[in-house]
Formats: structure tokens, C-alpha cells, sequence
């Protein structure tokens, strides 16, 4: 379904049209315009916007899309655009799963827990020690 007002209506071709048949609707437009008096100035609007050309027919999809209203909208969220970003969300989610269902998950470094009640060793930087300072001993 075209939608009325459109420049594919106006031809009498379909959005998926090829450059041929863009071409060859447009000739038909043109010689339709001639014979019924049009102006110069009708016809020179008739050519000046060319679906036949890939840019300038992306363009116009792009400033006037079918069925505006039926368009989805990406639903995806920008998280998953950044890979580090993404695979530290799947371990989270993974973890979670995992903890959930009563297993353990091992954790490669610090960065990736977020339980630490069962660290009891002393950490200096943490602990609030200044190098030199000798309370662990």
C-alpha cells in the first residue's frame, strides 16, 4: 500500500521499483504533464527529484516514510553497542542466575564480585594505611 501523497503514488510504481521502472514511470509522468498543458516549471519539478538515483531515493524514504505511523521504533538497548560493556552485563546476568539456582560462581578477580563479607584479609589501600605505617605485623 503506497500511501497517496507520495512521489511513488505519483508515478504509479511500487517503493521496491527498480531504476528502470522508476525511469520509465517517470518518462510516462513527464509525457503525461506535457500533454495536458503543464508548465516548465511543472516538468522541471517532475525530473528534479530522481528515485532512480540511490542517494536521493534513500533520502526521500528517508524524510518520507510509508505508513509513518506503522514504523517500528529500535528497541534495543545501548548497552549491548559496546562489547566490554555488553559481555560485563551477560556475567552479571549469568551470575545472578547462577546464584539464584543455589550454585557457585568463581570469580576471576575483585572486579567482578560484589560479596565480600567472607574477606578478612587486610588490605592496605582499603584499610586506610599509609605506605610506612606498620599496623599488621
Amino acid at each position: 500500500m503506497v500511501p497517496r501523497g507520495s512521489r511513488y503514488a505519483q508515478l504509479g510504481i511500487a517503493p521496491e521499483a527498480t531504476a528502470a521502472e522508476v525511469r520509465a514511470a517517470t518518462d510516462r509522468y513527464v509525457a503525461r504533464l506535457k500533454a495536458a498543458g503543464a508548465s516548465d516549471d511543472a516538468i522541471a519539478e517532475a525530473h528534479a527529484l530522481s528515485l532512480e538515483k540511490p542517494d536521493a531515493r534513500a533520502a526521500y524514504d528517508a524524510e518520507h516514510p510509508p505508513l509513518a505511523l506503522l514504523r517500528l521504533e529500535p528497541a534495543w538497548d545501548g548497552v549491548f553497542d559496546d562489547r566490554a560493556t555488553s559481555l560485563a552485563a551477560l556475567r552479571r546476568e549469568l551470575e545472578r542466575f547462577l546464584l539464584d539456582a543455589g550454585e557457585v560462581v568463581h570469580h576471576p578477580d575483585d572486579t567482578t564480585r560484589t560479596d565480600f563479607t567472607a574477606d578478612f584479609r587486610p588490605t592496605p589501600l582499603l584499610d586506610g594505611e599509609r605506605p610506612g605505617d606498620r599496623i599488621h605485623e
